[in-house]
């Protein structure tokens, strides 16, 4: 939890007569405030103590001591100090109480809870600096890294493609305005040299001549969605967009709409492994504090309305910078209102049991990652991939190429998530073909009681349609399931035009139509129950079956 300045402002507005015991420590007080606001905290320890040597009951100098002895970093000193006051404001309590003095001891309460959050702090930061975590951050070299900022990692769950975010000085292109133009660029992983391999700018259109950043990229690398300000498409401040990779191009980029985006500030995106649930960070109301964490979850074609992740993973504080690690149960952000070492530290949050509907997320178990991973300044942004070992963020701490630059380091084992091996469900489903079995394609989404499809599911069809490409004896029935709301003839409709939309569109990529035909079953193969949500979302399904 970082440590304000409002005690110092607060305290530097009350009248003279409220600052102190005698004459001579209330002027070394006033200026140990003033000198406290503008940072110099050395100065201002030292006026506090020839204050606190002029009055030795002094409790606000006592609370204001501890304070500037955080922001210098020495904990130790400063829970002296805290113990000191709160034992003076502990007297100083009972005295007004007793004279009747409401108002006076209403204002020492509230120092008092003050001193001991600040003495709460100091031990937690002392604990942390006595018993660091491991930590050597490796530079990712200059194929990746320059003189300009580089940020905001992603990964794609081979760990074949690192996309990140560049700052760079403006061009004649620049949007005008801007001194700097943010741009994706990516880079892939050399498996000869096990190393990232030169990076290049992102196409036209995903990126522009204005500003996108704070990205999140598909399993497969094919869906990004990110964060950009200003657009006139969206709404007003920051928006979410989505791009969608088909025949190699990237499409135009598209907001993501109502009821993701709002007149708020929304951004931070990060999608789960299956594509079935997106967190973003956002100030709109209804949080618990600045700028909370949300989720939503792709339901017929459609982003839910976004929900809370509530107290365990948000504050009064702000919570942003979200990452959902490909196990799906282990998510990584930053807060400044969680106890940490100060400013913005990085958290990780594990719950047992991943639920997609939402309103049941499940409890979070939230801990810091640890000193000197986080220190008294901000740590923004963090990703994990999927061995579940190797972290990559980014930090100007280390010297480096120039400004911000992107460092891997091996994660603590406590903050590590699980190990995930990725299998390619394309590939899976390729193999499951082959051998007879029937298939279900967990990424296709229509619209809601639509047969057209979802733009990002066109993508998991494009590499579906390159794997028939290499089996060119396979033939297949697509099917279409619903579930059992509504009419059983709308059902069965509604589940034929689906399942015709991905014959239509495998023809379209050049599939014989000779291979393939296609047939609606609506509600009559249900594989779990019509009764909940979670068995309604399994039920609505696409299928491919082999032809003999």
């Amino acid at each position: 939890m970082a440590m304000k300045k409002t005690t110092l402002l607060m305290l530097l507005l009350l009248p003279l007569a409220a600052l102190g015991q005698n004459t001579k420590s209330r002027p070394l007080f006033h200026r140990a405030v003033e000198k406290g606001v503008v940072g110099q905290y050395e100065e201002a320890v030292e006026l506090l103590l020839k204050a606190i040597d002029a009055d030795p009951e002094y409790d606000e100098a006592w609370l204001v001591l501890g304070n500037q002895q955080m922001f210098l970093e020495h904990y130790n000193d400063a829970q002296q100090s805290y113990r000191r006051a709160i034992e003076l404001f502990d007297a100083h309590i009972d005295d007004a109480e007793q004279k009747g003095k409401a108002p006076q001891a209403a204002r020492l309460k509230q120092w008092r809870k003050e001193a001991r959050q600040g003495l709460r702090t100091a031990e937690w930061r002392q604990h942390a600096v006595d018993n660091p975590v491991p930590f050597r951050p490796i530079n990712l070299g200059p194929n990746v890294n320059t003189a300009d900022d580089e940020y905001l990692p992603a990964l794609t769950a081979d760990y074949r493609m690192l996309v990140f975010t560049r700052r760079s000085p403006r061009n004649a292109q620049t949007e005008r305005g801007l001194d700097r133009e943010e741009d994706f660029f990516y880079s892939d992983y050399d498996t000869m040299e096990l190393d990232w391999g030169p990076a290049h700018r992102m196409p036209d259109p995903l990126n522009s001549h204005g500003n996108e950043g704070a990205q999140t990229i598909s399993h497969d690398g094919r869906v990004v969605i990110f964060t950009a300000c200003g657009r006139g498409d969206g709404h007003t401040g920051c928006d979410i967009y989505m791009s969608v990779r088909q025949g190699g191009r990237w499409g135009k980029p598209r907001s993501l709409g109502t009821p993701v985006n709002s007149v708020y500030w929304e951004s931070f995106p990060s999608l789960s492994i299956d594509g079935y649930t997106l967190y973003f960070a956002s100030n709109r109301p209804g949080g618990y504090g600045g700028s909370d964490i949300w989720c939503c979850t792709l339901e017929e074609g459609r982003w839910s309305d976004p929900v809370n992740l509530g107290p365990d993973i948000n504050t009064k504080g702000d919570e942003t910078a979200p990452y959902i690690h490909f196990d799906d149960k282990t998510l990584y952000f930053a807060s400044n209102g969680h106890m940490g070492m100060g400013g913005m530290d990085l958290y990780v949050a594990k719950r047992e049991e991943c639920k997609r509907v939402l309103g049941k997320t499940g409890e979070w178990k939230v801990e810091n990652v640890g000193y000197p991973i986080n220190t008294s300044g901000d740590e923004n942004n963090l990703i994990v991939a999927p061995d579940g070992r190797t972290a990559i963020f980014s930090s100007d701490r280390f010297g480096g190429y120039g400004q911000q630059d992107l460092y891997s380091f091996i994660m603590p084992a406590p903050a590590r998530p699980e190990r995930i091996t990725f299998i390619d469900p394309v590939i899976q489903a390729e193999n499951l073909l082959t051998m007879g079995a029937t298939v279900t394609l967990n990424n296709i989404h229509f619209l809601t009681a639509s047969a057209e499809l979802y733009e990002a599911s066109k993508a998991g069809l494009d590499r579906l349609a390159e794997a028939l490409q290499r089996h060119p004896r396979l033939r297949l029935e697509v099917g279409g399931h619903t579930d059992a709301v509504g009419k059983d003839e709308d059902n069965l409709l509604l589940s034929e035009r689906r399942a015709k939309a991905v014959y239509d569109y495998l023809i379209l990529r050049g599939i014989d139509p000779d291979r393939l035909t296609y047939r609606g079953y609506g509600e009559t193969r249900p594989v779990a129950t019509n009764d909940t949500p979670e068995g309604r979302a399994l039920n609505r399904r696409t299928t491919l079956t082999p032809l003999k």
